[in-house]
């Protein structure tokens, strides 16, 4: 997986030169204007047609299937939102003991993982365009995304490694000049996903606390209702990609950058929506700098937490 994130190309996952940037935006304007009985594709300022390609190179996805049989690995899920029911979709596969589930304005679909199911999970709204799955139109998986932990839940874990994007130090913000569209739009990537799981994860060590105390003093007439203590650790970034996506900005594509000043970026002031936007060699090479150096920080932690037997 180093290998190849520490290759990557914008252009590997959107398209970056001019005439063919231009040629996908006349498209996407044009289908605009067309009557409403013919089916319009859907709307992203960046062609993800590469990014398909890669995606397609490099997995294997009958091994998943191959995998599971074998007992090596238990499930997989992507999740994806649907535009057309506004629920959060996981969609699985695994051992056939694993149910589909149905809760609120979350459900977990039986399929096949493919390239589709990736391409909406990854599919930020506006920029990339969403992806049809069956019937519906799919975009990124942390929105509607009440319960982040629930699939892995649902699948049958007793241990969950969390890994996450956001630096979770509180940071103080810049009020000298008021956020524009491109900063809001990057601050609601940034918090949509993080809100959500800070807030799962106070639930489950809520749920946590009180099975230890039923625990410490059984009552016959309790139930658990197959609840069942969690055990998880919690990685997050020790820094903000921010600063990082700011000294980087000058190697995204010519292009990229002149269709991000169109519609008003800055690179100083709009960094958080840039950082999704990197996909440069030195840039990914400075994450996963930071990702071991923290990971280091929490070595003897980590090393217990994956060595523990499992208690089921």
């Amino acid at each position: 997986m180093e290998w190849l994130w520490s290759r990557l190309h914008s252009r590997r996952i959107f398209t970056t030169s001019a005439l063919g940037t231009t040629g996908y935006l006349a498209k996407q304007g044009f289908a605009r204007f067309q009557a409403t009985h013919h089916e319009r594709p859907p709307f992203g300022l960046l062609n993800n047609r590469p990014l398909r390609q890669l995606l397609n190179q490099v997995n294997n996805y009958p091994r998943l299937e191959k995998q599971i049989a074998a007992g090596h690995l238990h499930g997989i899920a992507i999740t994806a939102s649907s535009y057309k029911s506004g629920h959060s979709v996981s969609f699985f596969q695994g051992h056939p003991s694993i149910p589909e589930w149905d809760r609120a304005k979350s459900k977990g679909r039986r399929t096949l993982i493919g390239t589709d199911h990736l391409l909406a999970s990854a599919a930020i709204p506006l920029v990339f365009p969403a992806t049809r799955l069956g019937q519906s139109y799919y975009g990124d998986g942390s929105i509607h995304q009440l319960a982040p932990l629930r699939p892995s839940l649902k699948m049958g874990a007793d241990r969950i490694l969390i890994i996450d994007l956001i630096n979770q130090q509180d940071s103080e913000p810049d009020h000298r000049q008021a956020p524009g569209l491109a900063t809001l739009g990057g601050h609601l990537m940034d918090t949509i996903f993080s809100d959500t799981l800070a807030a799962d994860l106070e639930n489950l060590s809520r749920t946590n606390a009180l099975l230890g105390e039923l625990a410490r003093h059984p009552n016959p007439t309790s139930r658990h209702n197959g609840m069942r203590q969690i055990d998880h650790i919690h990685l997050s970034p020790s820094q903000s990609f921010e600063p990082l996506a700011q000294q980087f900005y000058s190697h995204l594509p010519p292009t990229t950058r002149a269709l991000m000043r169109l519609i008003g970026i800055s690179p100083k002031n709009d960094a958080a929506i840039t950082s999704y936007l990197l996909f440069e060699p030195a840039y990914i090479q400075a994450l996963i700098q930071m990702g071991y150096e923290d990971t280091q920080e929490k070595e003897a932690e980590l090393r217990t937490f994956l060595n523990k037997s499992s208690p089921y």
